[in-house]
């Protein structure tokens, strides 16, 4: 369920809500308490409420809830639990024939689900009362016998924490901005708790704390930060935390001297782009989906899919993938995660556990980082067996792209706890790409003296000038160079470099293909960009590009197609706004002029700061025939880019086929850019 269903006063009383966050309580719609009479119950209740909507096969729920008993005593066991189900929460909660049974999805509502639905939605909606109680610990305080019961409650309670950590980060953001200090304070606190490694969390209590004038708390969380990442990470503060501490003029806030670089990081002119290859890629090792089983099939199934991911992942330039002979050889399961990562020399480690019960198949999988011990990202798929043939290559496809996402976002986390003069290439190339995400001018120069280094230290490391080629795009869209024609002439040339250097690699590709596009080679560009989807089919910021292509030759609606899928595979991009721009753009030029209002506004949700989905707004605005409305966000656009005219925007749409190009100019001087 993605958000709470709506009940007529008919039927209110019939409604059953479930309280599964910070332990287990059952009432009414009318707000009576419901006792379900013995712990086992209580968590059989909770099975179904998390589900509701899905059969569950009687034959499952007596292997998960009595693994320790004979085939036909857990079958009475569950009818017996069904009964007083039945019997606490009404006959019409449970549906069930001889085979399966579910809670009827009409009256179930958990706040596990309100959780879910919350964290959906771009902008925060829940206040921090809602946020702090929905950030309490899955069936907080119970524990179950059983390996299978206890590894799903471990799993959720790792996913539950996941959601909750992102909607408090949300809410307390948006706190923060709207000058409520103290309630922002109390959540980034909760936030801190939940993920004391989130460097992010410390710094908003640290501006919170200053800005209530408590500057002794501001000094204090800085060090409790710096000890933290010490103790358990050995690493330091990342620049930004530092760089806070500074600006908020702590007294004797530590310094730390110059180290020398390292030597081993030392230039070393003879290296070639192939021998460097393996120094500059992310290690991973996926480990089999489940532990020994006497059934071939869910055996055989459950290598299958192990097998997929690795091959997958072994497409991706950037991951060393350890082949499945050594990586099936060490067992399975997240508590053999880090055992792998020390006998296999990796970092992450993706495991997963697949379960069968009679037709039904559940798919737990988790990737871990084995240097801070967290669980990055889990998700669970639940399918037929007779649908996960047809299925198998779409859920592979899934999870590759999220482990992608999640293992790159966590990169570009740790090259920023180190300190620069003690990173290699590879870090300094995802140093330089967290700057680049900030969109400003002071972040694009920070970013392209990490991609400098990066290719000082290795000159054949196509990704440093790859690098250098994505912040000449930067400062093209984003209007901050002032010779455009030289800014992309050399962007050009360090983007034809890297694709020499490198072929291989999408990332370049896709440079090189931006590049184009602003210079108006629309074929060369779109050639290089079919060239990185083949290299990497599930790679967002080329369809994205592909969307541009297509847009910029006048064919927006066979752009429209490429920039979702850019949506569904990198739903947390740090592009994700342009990808709504972009989405925005394509339905005004086919005249869906709701649909662009909606796509532009949800793109202005993602990204607060950014200007261009403020224009694609107004533009559909206009159209609708709300100048007053179109102009204010105009006002609201030159606010953040003070530079942003006509003439500017010709800068980047001139090469633009003269249709599209002259309704997008037209439509905004309606709206008042000048």
């Amino acid at each position: 369920m993605n958000e709470e269903p709506r009940f007529s006063e008919s039927i209110r009383g019939l409604r059953i809500d479930f309280t599964l966050l910070g332990g287990f309580t059952v009432r009414s719609g009318i707000g009576e308490a419901l006792i379900l009479p013995t712990a086992k119950i209580r968590f059989l209740a909770a099975y179904l409420a998390l589900s509701a909507g899905q059969y569950q096969a009687r034959s499952k729920l007596c292997a998960l809830f009595w693994e320790d008993r004979g085939a036909d005593q857990a079958r009475a066991s569950l009818r017996n639990a069904l009964a007083a189900i039945r019997a606490v929460l009404g006959d019409h909660m449970l549906i069930a024939n001889r085979e399966a049974v579910m809670l009827d999805p009409n009256f179930v509502f958990t706040d596990v689900s309100e959780l879910e639905a919350l964290v959906a939605r771009s902008a925060a909606t829940a206040g921090a009362e809602t946020a702090r109680r929905l950030s309490a610990e899955f069936l907080e305080g119970l524990t179950v016998s059983g390996e299978e019961l206890s590894e799903w409650i471990e799993f959720e309670r790792t996913r539950c924490r996941n959601l909750s950590e992102t909607l408090l980060a949300k809410i307390a953001e948006q706190l923060a901005e709207n000058g409520e200090e103290a309630a922002a304070v109390a959540l980034a606190q909760q936030l801190v708790a939940l993920d004391p490694y989130r460097e992010k969390s410390h710094r908003l209590l640290m501006r919170l704390y200053a800005r209530q004038g408590e500057r002794s708390l501001a000094v204090a969380q800085f060090q409790k930060c710096r000890q933290l990442l010490a103790d358990e990470l050995g690493t330091e503060p990342s620049p930004q935390t530092v760089a806070l501490a500074g600006e908020l003029s702590f007294e004797g806030t530590p310094g730390r001297e110059a180290r020398s670089p390292d030597t081993a990081s030392a230039p070393m002119q003879q290296e070639t782009a192939r021998a460097a290859e393996a120094d500059f890629r992310i290690s991973i090792a996926v480990l089999p989906f489940l532990g020994p089983t006497e059934d071939a099939d869910q055996s055989f199934l459950a290598e299958g899919l192990a097998e997929d991911l690795i091959t997958e992942l072994s497409r991706h330039k950037d991951f060393l993938v350890i082949a499945r002979q050594s990586s099936f050889a060490l067992g399975s399961g997240p508590r053999l995660a880090e055992h792998a990562a020390q006998a296999l020399d990796v970092r992450y480690v993706l495991t997963g556990n697949l379960r069968r019960r009679g037709d039904d198949l559940s798919l737990g999988v988790q990737l871990i980082d084995t240097a801070t011990h967290r669980t990055v990202w889990a998700e669970r798929y639940a399918r037929k067996l007779e649908e996960i043939f047809a299925v198998q290559d779409e859920i592979v496809g899934i999870i590759i792209t999220a482990v992608d996402a999640e293992v790159r976002s966590s990169e570009r986390e740790r090259a920023l706890r180190k300190l620069p003069e003690a990173m290699d290439a590879w870090e300094l190339f995802h140093r330089g790409l967290w700057h680049i995400y900030n969109f400003s001018m002071d972040e694009i120069e920070a970013a392209e003296e990490c991609f400098r280094r990066a290719t000082e230290l290795q000159p054949h490391f196509a990704l440093g000038h790859a690098g250098l080629a994505q912040a000449a795009v930067v400062r093209i869209v984003w209007q901050m160079s002032d010779n455009i024609p030289t800014t992309l002439k050399s962007g050009l040339a360090h983007a034809r470099y890297a694709v020499a250097l490198d072929g291989a690699h999408p990332y370049p590709h896709v440079m090189l293909g931006r590049l184009l596009t602003c210079q108006g080679e629309l074929g060369l560009a779109h050639d290089h960009l079919r060239i990185a989807t083949e290299l990497n089919p599930s790679y967002a910021h080329a369809y994205y590009a592909l969307a541009q292509v297509h847009i910029w030759s006048g064919q927006p609606a066979e752009a429209l197609p490429y920039i979702d899928r850019a949506i569904r595979f990198s739903p947390r991009d740090p592009l994700i706004s342009m990808f709504m721009t972009v989405r925005s753009v394509c339905l005004f030029l086919i005249g869906d002029i709701a649909g662009a209002e909606a796509a532009a506004r949800a793109a202005i949700g993602r990204q607060a700061r950014e200007c261009w989905s403020r224009l694609g707004l107004a533009a559909a605005l206009v159209e609708g025939g709300r100048t007053d409305e179109a102009m204010a966000a105009v006002a609201e656009a030159k606010a953040l880019m003070p530079n942003l005219s006509i003439a500017n925007l010709d800068n980047l749409i001139g090469r633009m086929a003269s249709a599209p190009r002259q309704r997008i100019i037209e439509v905004l001087k309606r709206a008042g850019l000048e």
